[in-house]
């Protein structure tokens, strides 16, 4: 495991070294600013677990760093020690964010009992807070997911999510799922579009409780479909709860004419719809804490932190692949960021391999286009690749589903 780092600011050389020594004697990695300026360039450089500073230095005043780090810095914890300490001073200094304020001259103890309190304060929250806090944001979309993911753990009626590609759908329903008591075991996943089009759907027939979560469910044939159906209106059905993800929005399937209006009812009774990244750009900070302290746990390193410049650079990009494109966007700087910061230049946002997304008021003929190939495919996977059977259900001739194919470079 790599060592933490701290940060000590202070414009006397000798209690540069004394802080240097008692540090490092507590196994810490100890780096060194003799006033405000060159503290935000080390603060760039590199990612600190607790930063502590003296309250006068040459160009300005420990208040300035505070503020500095807790606008920039949330995850570092940092505390003033000073020896021209007043009660303003160190109420100043706890309402721009200072964990603590203490004045000088400091006892090791004292000194140790410091940085134990700032490095605890630097770990992640605890497993029950996560359990409160199911997604990470601040945007109302994020409260009223919560919410909705907490109330229907408190039934199992079927539930479908909807949205674009990324938008961690997969993940709300393993939510629901653990919101209703269920554990790993009895969580049950089974990707649509990997199941072959005449393959029965026998799997269901086995003695089973918990949940069954099927993922791209509208890539369901008509055959699966009505076995599903049949499946929900049996009485064995009551111990599993089903949930689908659909990549698309609600309305689209709705209009399909590759899946069943009776099924859809049956499924939609309980339906949650998600956002793309880039209509809730404010939870994008939170996001990316979250996903960089995965990595930092499986990975058995330091958390990454990202420099200003660089959530700068992450906040002008749209995100097409949403959260699963961000996540691979971290996972790729957070391996080859140095000291464990991520600035500007460590991100790749060109060539991530996810379409930019296609809007209708941006480009009605690509957004028709997109449309057309999904229910062509779709089409055509529900009748086994019968081109008759799939412009009867499209309701149009042989001849202008041929056309179409050619045109749009579908592939059987």
């Amino acid at each position: 495991m790599e060592k933490k780092k701290v940060l000590v600011v202070d414009d006397e050389p000798d209690i540069l070294q004394l802080l240097e020594i008692s540090l490092s004697r507590m196994g810490l990695t100890v780096y060194q600013a003799e006033n405000v300026g060159s503290a935000k360039y080390e603060l760039e450089k590199n990612s600190f677990h607790l930063c502590l500073t003296d309250f006068k230095l040459p160009d300005g005043t420990g208040l300035d760093l505070v503020e500095f780090v807790n606008q920039n810095y949330s995850d570092t914890p940092i505390a003033v020690i000073t020896a021209f300490g007043t009660i303003n001073h160190a109420v100043e200094a706890l309402k721009k964010g200072a964990f603590d304020f203490i004045t000088k001259p400091i006892s090791l103890d004292t000194l140790r009992n410091l940085v134990v309190t700032g490095l605890n304060l630097n770990q992640s929250p605890a497993a029950e807070s996560d359990e409160l806090q199911l997604f990470s944001g601040v945007s109302e979309y994020v409260e009223s997911l919560n919410e909705k993911v907490a109330q229907q753990g408190k039934n199992t009626a079927p539930v479908m999510v909807y949205g674009d590609k990324g938008t961690e759908k997969i993940r709300i329903g393993k939510k629901i799922h653990q919101a209703s008591g269920g554990d790993e075991q009895s969580l049950h996943t089974f990707d649509c579009e990997a199941l072959a089009a005449h393959e029965k759907m026998d799997f269901l027939d086995e003695p089973r409780k918990g949940t069954v979560l099927f993922k791209r469910i509208q890539q369901l044939s008509l055959e699966q479909q009505g076995y599903l159906q049949r499946f929900l209106q049996d009485e064995s059905s009551n111990n599993v709860r089903i949930i689908g993800t659909v990549d698309m929005p609600y309305t689209d399937l709705y209009r399909s004419v590759g899946f069943k209006k009776s099924l859809l009812r049956q499924l939609n009774i309980n339906r949650l719809d998600t956002l793309r990244l880039e209509q809730r750009k404010e939870d994008l900070p939170h996001l990316c804490k979250e996903i960089l302290e995965g990595y930092a746990k499986s990975w058995g390193k330091l958390v990454c932190k990202i420099n200003p410049q660089a959530m700068g650079k992450l906040s002008a990009y749209d995100f097409p692949g949403n959260v699963q494109e961000l996540d691979l966007i971290l996972a790729k700087a957070a391996v080859n960021c140095s000291n464990q910061l991520i600035r500007d230049d460590d991100l790749e946002l060109d060539d991530t391999g996810f379409q930019p997304h296609i809007s209708s008021a941006v480009n009605l003929e690509k957004y028709i286009e997109e449309i057309e190939i999904r229910e062509i495919k779709n089409a055509l996977s529900k009748t086994g690749n019968n081109k008759t059977k799939a412009a009867e259900a499209l309701g149009i001739s042989f001849r202008a589903l041929r056309y179409k194919i050619s045109k749009l470079n579908i592939e059987n």
